[in-house]
């Protein structure tokens, strides 16, 4: 088994340049620590910039990756962390920990933050590529985003839990969002939420969530996991070879 964790901490600055050069209006960046998160934030505000996305690493202490969108919305703004994986694992946790205090030490004005988890990483190596695929994915279902964003400014988001759970996550989020999802169980619980979302077409192949999982699908420790995470990371890694 590899750990493809430091190559793509390696790699995600000429990733990020690459996705902003195919996506103008995706306005990504990449962050080595919460810390440099924040001081972006502001200057994203100070500049008058009203939607952005970073990945944003772990810092200090490892490697984890998550993907903040920033949206202003009647002069206020709400920033919410994506989470690929669980929130309960110690990466996720910390990270979050971590930016809530960061956000909470600057005192910024009108600035509403909150963190969602997706619950559809399973493997350890992988939260760079799952987060720079969602950061795409912030940009393009943009429209589809704007209620997430309204309840995160009027704090009725995540009620009193300290995030938003995957099955509340599962009520906001375009079937885009799982496209890369590796255990089928988990694929299950998302359309149970979303019932038409199991006979959406995601992809140009025409195939659904089901067919596109089948087809990206190993077998580890007897249960079927879906490799499609990995194959964008070839994917991204080749045509950046090329440009």
């Amino acid at each position: 088994h590899i750990s493809y964790e430091e190559t793509d901490l390696e790699m995600m600055p000429f990733l990020v340049a690459q996705a902003n050069k195919k996506y103008p209006e995706l306005n990504l960046k990449f962050v080595m620590s919460v810390h440099e998160l924040v001081s972006s934030i502001k200057e994203t505000r100070m500049e008058g910039v009203e939607s952005a996305r970073f990945l944003v690493n772990m810092g200090s202490s490892g490697i984890h990756i998550s993907v903040v969108d920033f949206r202003v919305m009647d002069g206020k703004t709400s920033v919410i962390l994506f989470e690929p994986a669980a929130c309960s694992a110690f990466g996720p946790a910390l990270l979050a920990l971590r930016t809530k205090a960061a956000l909470e030490r600057e005192q910024l004005p009108d600035c509403y933050f909150a963190m969602v988890e997706l619950d559809i990483q399973r493997s350890s190596s992988e939260c760079g590529i799952f987060s720079l695929a969602l950061a795409k994915k912030l940009q393009l279902e943009f429209m589809n985003l704007v209620k997430i964003h309204e309840d995160n400014i009027c704090e009725r988001l995540c009620g009193e839990e300290p995030f938003l759970p995957s099955d509340k996550a599962d009520r906001y989020l375009p079937v885009s969002f799982y496209k890369h999802t590796q255990g089928v169980q988990r694929l299950n619980e998302y359309v149970e939420a979303n019932p038409a979302a199991g006979s959406s077409i995601v992809n140009k192949k025409n195939e659904t969530l089901y067919e596109r999982f089948d087809n990206n699908a190993v077998m580890l420790n007897d249960k079927k996991l879906s490799i499609s995470a990995h194959k964008k990371r070839i994917a991204e890694y080749k045509s950046l070879l090329k440009s």
